[in-house]
């Protein structure tokens, strides 16, 4: 699809406030509109800045943007759509969190507008489209009261931690970040609150970049520009972040400092999915608190019972979830059905124990999840209670570019 990118300086009145930065790989603004738009559009190329003009509605949308980094702001028409908001939550589930959506369309329908407005979309400009309505919506200082509501969705936040040491929390997390970046296409940034002993990059041969530790001890210095500089990539849409600090350091820092890492990140990742320390510290306390999701992993043993059964009893919430992880692995173990009793729930997923092919994975720094088999079945059904998607067939499975 050809797309014409417009460079221009950004224009703004005198009084207006400074645009806020963007993050590396993401255009400030997109379009996908009729040829009418697209005018107006080009010839107002001054108050636009950089952006990429498409000529297409929100089919093409949703086509380019399945496969292509998001904007800041995309401006898309909805006109002669007969189900605009069935086909806004399609586009809401392709576009990466903190994405601002404007519609465009030919209705006068104050129905419409409200309806829009309610599942996420920021504003609804009925076209023709002038300079004056675009210069409202660009404007920094427009729509205050949609400020907190400006994108169509935020990232998801799930929290793994194991009840007790050696139950394998970095592998089941990290092979879960892997499966939702690789089999459900989802930007999903790996997080690693352990600084001195973490493996999560370890499992993936990642070289981490220097200043995860500083940003977190300078949380007013902390936001996407920062981060974007300190995650690594590992392959196409997953991103993980995390230090090996000196073991002789006091390595500490602050709850505030989790709240501002949390908030950046989901504006930017689907999912964020973090292994946090068993270590009662306020910053990893602060951590599960405000999970979206916690995962208490666990295995077959009574230490593992009492751990995970406290664990829990700290949050009164119906947030947590349980995985017995290395099933089979005591040969006398508690039985499943005894720690479904213990744990008065029934556990998300039963991983077996297959100590082969996880010692090899980490050995060739692949994720096991890759290999197919029992476990990666058992991945696969914990990614997606987390995602909310039904169960489909491999050969199905739309992979991530």
């Amino acid at each position: 699809m050809d797309a014409m990118i417009v460079e221009a300086p950004l224009l703004l009145s005198p009084t207006a406030e400074p645009a806020p930065r963007v993050a590396a790989g993401r255009l400030p603004l997109m379009a996908f509109v009729d040829a009418e738009t697209e005018r107006v559009l080009q010839e107002s190329s001054g108050m636009l800045g950089r952006c990429a003009i498409m000529r297409g509605g929100i089919g093409k949308a949703i086509e380019y943007l399945s496969e292509q980094r998001s904007p800041q702001l995309l401006l898309v028409d909805i006109s002669s759509v007969d189900l605009p908001l069935s086909k806004i939550q399609i586009l809401a589930d392709v576009c990466e969190p903190g994405t601002t959506v404007v519609a465009l369309g030919d209705r006068n329908d104050v129905g419409l507008y409200r309806d829009l407005l309610e599942i996420g979309v920021s504003n609804y400009l009925v076209k023709p489209l002038t300079r004056e309505l675009l210069g409202r919506v660009l404007s920094p200082r427009a729509a205050p009261s949609d400020a907190t509501k400006a994108a169509l969705k935020l990232g998801k936040i799930v929290a793994f931690v194991g009840a007790r040491g050696g139950v394998g929390t970095t592998t089941v997390a990290s092979n879960v970040a892997w499966h939702l970046a690789n089999r459900q296409g989802r930007r999903v940034a790996l997080v690693d609150l352990d600084l001195q002993h973490g493996d999560a990059a370890l499992l993936f041969n990642a070289e981490l970049t220097p200043g995860f530790r500083d940003a977190l001890a300078n949380p007013l210095r902390l936001d996407h520009i920062l981060l974007d500089r300190t995650m690594t990539q590992v392959g196409e849409r997953l991103f993980v972040l995390g230090s090996v600090e000196p073991l002789h350091d006091n390595v500490q820092f602050e709850p505030p400092a989790i709240d501002t890492l949390f908030s950046t990140l989901r504006s930017q990742f689907h999912y964020i999915i973090v292994d946090v320390p068993r270590t009662p510290a306020p910053a990893y306390r602060r951590a599960l608190e405000i999970a979206d999701r916690r995962v208490v992993v666990v295995d077959q043993t009574m230490h593992s019972m009492r751990d995970a059964v406290r664990l829990a009893s700290l949050f009164d919430d119906d947030r947590n979830m349980f995985v017995v992880n290395r099933v089979g692995e005591f040969r006398h173990a508690l039985g499943v059905q005894d720690v479904q009793t213990v744990l008065q729930v029934e556990p998300s997923s039963l991983i077996p124990f297959l100590p082969k092919l996880v010692g090899s994975a980490a050995q060739f720094a692949v994720a096991a999840a890759s290999k197919g088999g029992k476990f990666a079945d058992r991945i696969d059904k914990l990614g997606l209670e987390l995602s909310g998607r039904q169960q489909r067939r491999k050969w199905f499975w739309r992979r991530a570019k």
